[in-house]
């Protein structure tokens, strides 16, 4: 099956997108919280989650550490208390997501987006997050210390009591629009793009 290829549910008439790797959409699932535990207990066993669709999901208190996401689909989905710490993430999409207390220190990240998604207390501390967007995620009380954010974009995001401080701010596009209480000490972020005139092309 081909990367982001939805499946529909075989319930006659429904229409609806399939849940994950199932046959039916979560309403058509007999047990929709058993069959969440049972996805999360597999991708654990299996230390993968290769082409899986979670939107929409409710997850809490899973814990992905070290495990591999590539070409995963998290839009709408809410994660509370989640940790990927250590987690590989190729090609994931969390956009407008909501996230909260979740964990993704030390993670290895690249071309992924979290646009217009909702973060708050999480961690991206000491974290590879290269090419990554947050255009125009809200990100209150969460931190990005000590990360690679190489090419990575903030552009109209909301960022309030943050930090991101000892960052790598190469190529950044770095243009919230608003800023309230953001820390970056120690970073270089006067190699960060912070006006439009100024992009890469």
């Amino acid at each position: 099956m081909g990367m982001f290829m939805q499946r529909i549910c075989s319930i006659p008439g429904c229409g609806t997108r399939a849940f994950a790797d199932s046959e039916h959409c979560l309403g058509h699932t007999e047990d929709p919280f058993e069959a969440t535990k049972a996805l999360a207990e597999k991708i654990l066993a299996r230390q993968s989650a290769i082409n899986i669709d979670f939107s929409d999901l409710s997850l809490v208190a899973q814990d992905f550490s070290r495990c591999k996401f590539v070409g995963c689909r998290f839009g709408g989905t809410k994660l509370s208390h989640v940790m990927f710490t250590g987690a590989s993430v190729r090609l994931c999409f969390f956009d407008r997501a909501e996230l909260a207390s979740c964990d993704f220190s030390g993670v290895d990240m690249d071309f992924c987006s979290f646009g217009e998604s909702k973060i708050f207390d999480c961690s991206f501390e000491n974290s590879e997050l290269i090419h990554v967007n947050f255009n125009g995620a809200t990100i209150n009380e969460s931190t990005f210390s000590s990360s690679n954010l190489y090419d990575s974009r903030f552009i109209l995001s909301y960022l309030s009591n943050s930090r991101f401080n000892d960052c790598d701010f190469k190529r950044v596009y770095f243009m919230p629009v608003a800023s309230e209480s953001v820390s970056t000490h120690g970073s270089n972020i006067l190699e960060a793009v912070r006006d439009m005139e100024h992009l890469y092309i």
